[in-house]
């Protein structure tokens, strides 16, 4: 914990109150004291509000992303309609968190990189306090409306959607593997050994192969064998674990001698998009974290020249440029200088990022098609009752603020898929539809399960793997919970061990 004197030490200092203070205009902000945090909804509205609360032990800032006509009029009761009535905009911060202190500079970097891709140049950048990087673009590089949406009310899907787009765009077109050596943009080079042993992840978790069509993750099928006798001919094909379980002699059936093996190529299957080529891609996510993506509203972040209680030091701005040069002491109290902001409204330009948010909406609603898998699964005849349903399903079913859509899809299959008949679904889902903040449409739902009713196949509801669904939307198990690879698999076991 940090001493008090140093507490005041920084927090007395006029240029610090200064920037934080301006930082906090139209936002929400909340104090952390030690190890809990204040009443919200709170403001910072004058310089000595920095101090005076420091004195009552104030430890650090947070401020929202979004902008507000009155943040004290938030509420933790209102509905999503109330809230945008009163959001004014929203500023885009990516939070990049990282265990290795080098590859947090690095990936980091790359994201400005993949920002100035996009066309925008305004780009903040200020040390986390800790083990990573915020890096911000102002509301006002952004357009007024895209398309028939105003952008102020597309928090957070917009912020989330543009993380997502970054994320890919870094993993497609900044980083790449040539001959086992991993290139991250063109100044980071790294062999596979180099990696594993900097990071302590393995093989299989930093590279995956994708398709190069669609960029779902590629399946391969088992290595397949032939077994073929020198002496008499026969042979027979088949994969190589199933052939040594019903053979481990390797002895022909005919003539009862020894046959050899023959190896064949990995067989790679059909991707489901129709792609037939695939390639190796870096795993950015098992290397960071990136909080963005888990993003709802009201989110906060720590606030500029705010101290970190962990560290002690200072989440300082920094140049974009000196990311890859700074160094963590840099940001202790007596060193920082407060003469920079980090989100810059002066210096942004109108619609400077309006290809960046144009492409990221695309991406993710392309994104979600993709996410649907259409594979034909066998109903159960007696319908599972709720009690044995997976902990996502259940915390879905509280009601949800976003992904809505998402949630009827989600449910829908997943009812059917446990043997629910679609009168039940109907009513259940209904009944789900009440308890989110804002219910959809009911002619939306009618609508869905209309389509559901006139399919030919059954359809399982994503796996617990897809990211665009259960992880996305706040609801996925706990992996000491759950290690299934669908939440119907976790409810037909429960119910099967109860029979």
């Amino acid at each position: 914990m940090i001493h008090l004197s140093t507490l005041l030490q920084h927090y007395k200092r006029e240029d610090v109150q200064k920037q934080m203070v301006e930082h906090a205009r139209n936002k929400e902000v909340a104090i952390r004291f030690g190890d809990r945090f204040g009443k919200r909804p709170d403001t910072l509205q004058y310089n000595r509000d920095v101090l005076e609360l420091a004195k009552q032990g104030a430890t650090s800032f947070h401020s929202s992303e979004e902008l507000w006509k009155n943040p004290l009029q938030l509420s933790p009761l209102m509905q999503r309609k109330e809230m945008d009535e009163l959001r004014t905009g929203w500023d885009l911060v990516i939070d990049i968190d990282c265990e290795n202190w080098t590859f947090s500079r690095i990936i980091s970097w790359l994201t400005v990189k993949a920002l100035k891709l996009e066309g925008v140049k305004n780009i903040g950048v200020k040390f986390s306090g800790n083990k990573g990087f915020h890096i911000g673009v102002p509301f006002e590089a952004f357009p007024e409306q895209i398309g028939a949406h105003e952008t102020r009310l597309l928090f957070p899907e917009a912020p989330k959607s543009i993380a997502r787009l970054l994320l890919a765009k870094i993993e497609k077109e900044l980083i790449t593997i040539d001959k086992g050596v991993v290139k991250f943009g063109d100044k980071y080079k790294f062999t596979l050994e180099e990696l594993k042993k900097e990071l302590g992840s393995e093989y299989s978790e930093m590279i995956i192969r994708v398709c190069a069509k669609c960029d779902r993750e590629w399946k391969t099928r088992e290595e397949v064998i032939t077994l073929q006798c020198s002496s008499c001919g026969y042979s027979i094909n088949g994969k190589e674990r199933e052939l040594y379980i019903s053979n481990p002699s390797r002895k022909c059936l005919k003539c009862k001698k020894i046959m050899d093996k023959i190896k064949h190529k990995e067989q790679e299957e059909r991707c489901k998009c129709g792609g037939d080529k695939s390639y190796n891609k870096f795993n950015l996510l098992s290397l960071i974290k990136i909080d963005t993506l888990l993003l709802s509203s009201r989110h906060m972040y720590r606030m500029p020249y705010s101290l970190h209680e962990k560290s002690g030091l200072v989440s300082v701005p920094i140049p974009a440029n000196e990311i890859e040069s700074f160094e963590r002491d840099m940001a202790k109290p007596k060193l920082v200088k407060a003469d920079m902001v980090f989100i810059d409204r002066e210096k942004a330009k109108k619609n400077e990022a309006s290809q960046l948010l144009r492409e990221a909406l695309d991406f993710s609603a392309k994104r979600e098609e993709k996410a649907v898998e259409g594979r034909e699964y066998e109903i159960p005849e007696e319908a599972i009752p709720e009690k044995f349903f997976p902990p996502c399903i259940k915390k879905l079913l509280e009601g949800i603020e976003d992904g809505r859509k998402r949630g009827v899809f989600i449910l829908a299959n997943f009812l059917r898929s446990c043997g629910w008949d679609y009168d039940s679904i109907e009513k259940r889902i209904k009944e789900w539809n009440q308890k989110n903040r804002v219910p959809l449409k009911e002619v939306y739902i009618v609508g869905q399960l209309r389509y559901q009713k006139m399919q030919k196949k059954n359809i399982l509801p994503p796996n617990c793997d897809n990211k665009a669904y259960y992880q996305d939307m706040g609801i996925k198990c706990d992996g000491s919970i759950c290690r299934v690879k669908n939440p119907v698999n976790y409810a037909r076991r429960r119910a099967g061990a109860k029979k």
